[in-house]
Parts: structure tokens; sequence; C-alpha cells
């Protein structure tokens, strides 16, 4: 198959993907069921709120499982800042500052969350922060397919925190 029609085939798997397929294929990987997942989440209200969540992390996923690393950091950092903040307005806990920083020290500080997933969350973000071009300095400092997939799994062992 030529590299073209390789990539079209890819392009068009991605595309046939509907949601339920992706959260199969989530639970079968991460051991997390959408339904297990909203139970988790379930200081988020809103049901648009929830099923933007629902949708990014379907998007992050697909994105990840086939190669396309940044935007998946990306989208998942974004899941994962937004739910310390939904969990933050649930505690009715106001952070200093409005910065992915902020959120996760405000958790950190009140001991909302155990260490090790303040460390993760912290880590993601440094991830997250790589993807501004100026700090893409080499394909050293690009980020894989690894980190993406990562980054997804860390939005399921955050919320298995809360």
């Amino acid at each position: 198959m030529a590299i073209n029609e390789l990539e079209n085939a890819e392009e068009e798997e991605v595309k046939n993907m509907d949601n339920s397929y992706s959260w199969v294929t989530i639970a079968e990987e991460f051991g997390i069921t959408k339904k297990k997942f909203g139970r988790k989440i379930n200081f988020v209200k809103g049901d648009f709120l929830r099923s933007i969540i629902f949708r990014d992390i379907e998007h992050a996923y697909v994105l990840a499982k086939n190669g396309f690393s940044k935007p998946s950091v990306i989208l998942s950092c974004s899941i994962i800042e937004e739910l310390l903040i939904q969990y933050l307005l649930q505690k009715k806990i106001k952070p200093s500052n409005n910065t992915f920083d902020e959120y996760i020290k405000t958790c950190q500080n009140n001991g909302l969350l155990k260490k090790a997933i303040h460390s993760l969350s912290d880590s993601i973000r440094h991830f997250r922060n790589i993807v501004h071009i100026e700090n893409e300095k080499s394909k050293k400092h690009s980020i894989s397919k690894a980190t993406a997939i990562g980054a997804v799994s860390s939005i399921f062992t955050i919320a298995n925190d809360f």
C-alpha cells in the first residue's frame, strides 16, 4: 500500500471511530468505563460541560493512539485542568490565581489529592508546556506517542483520587 493510501486509510479510521468505540477501547486499555468515570467526576455539574469532558477524552485518546501526540497532550492537560477547577469549585476553595500550576498547588495545600497525584499533575503540566514552539528546540524536546498516551492515562489516574 502506498504511503498516501495508508495515510488516507488511517484518517478514515479516525473519522469513523464513534464515541462508543472509543470508550470500549479506553475501558480495555485503562480499565475504566465511561459510566465509572462519570461517577468519579460527579462534582462536574451541567450536562453540557460533562459532555465536553467526555468528548475531549475521546479525542485525546484517539489522537494519542494515532500518533498525534502534541494535540493529545494539549487536550489531556486541558481536561485535567478543568477537572481540577471543577473539583475546587465543588469544595468551595478559591485558588489565589487562575493558572494550572495554582490549581495543583491549591489542591496540594488543602490536602485534596495524594502527593503522588500532585506530582503527576505537575509533571503533565510541564509536558504541556513543551508544546510551545520555542520550547521544542530539538527532537529530544518534542512530545512522543508514549508521552501522549501517558497524558491520557493521567486523566484517569487523577480522577481515581477525587
